[in-house]
């Protein structure tokens, strides 16, 4: 019964956190939310501007976003992940007109800096590895249990055939 206890406390404090997960589960994507595809959604000062006159590619590795981020910037309210990245205009006679805008003007378009990411490598390798020490804690209890009860079983066999030749077993 105590080893039921500790088990239950286990389970407990294993599956605590799985009502704060962000990440989707793996092969799920959502077709009607677009924001992830277009980078243009995730800053507001290009709304107007045609999403493919400029291309992002990544500089960095997916990591969690700050509290305040996630309740602050567009790109953390997808999965809670945010991915730098590095914008260039797809025209070069844009990139030269958007180039000489003043940076303190209002209506200056700005290209985004991070994007959406569904996985951060970290955390996911921190859930594989706490996964794979889950099932292993899980295989060594059954191995266990299993020998104790093989053990019992065979104890109360020789018990039974020894009372029935008449052996005193000690």
């Amino acid at each position: 019964m105590k080893y039921l206890y500790i088990l239950l406390l286990f389970f407990a404090f294993t599956f605590a956190d799985t009502q704060y997960r962000r990440t989707p589960p793996f092969g799920v994507a959502d077709k009607d939310n677009k924001s992830s595809k277009h980078l243009g959604d995730y800053t507001h000062s290009h709304e107007t501007v045609d999403k493919s006159t400029y291309s992002c590619h990544s500089i960095g590795e997916c990591e969690v976003c700050s509290p305040l981020e996630m309740k602050t910037q567009q790109y953390c309210l997808e999965f809670g992940n945010k991915e730098a990245v590095r914008c260039e205009w797809d025209d070069p006679e844009l990139a030269d007109k958007k180039s000489q805008i003043q940076i303190y003007e209002d209506d200056a378009i700005s290209l985004p800096s991070f994007r959406a990411c569904p996985r951060v490598k970290s955390v996911e390798r921190a859930r594989f590895i706490k996964f794979e020490g889950f099932n292993a804690a899980v295989a060594v209890i059954s191995v266990i249990v299993f020998t104790w009860r093989q053990r019992k079983i065979m104890r109360e066999q020789y018990q039974r055939l020894a009372q029935r030749i008449g052996v005193t077993v000690v």
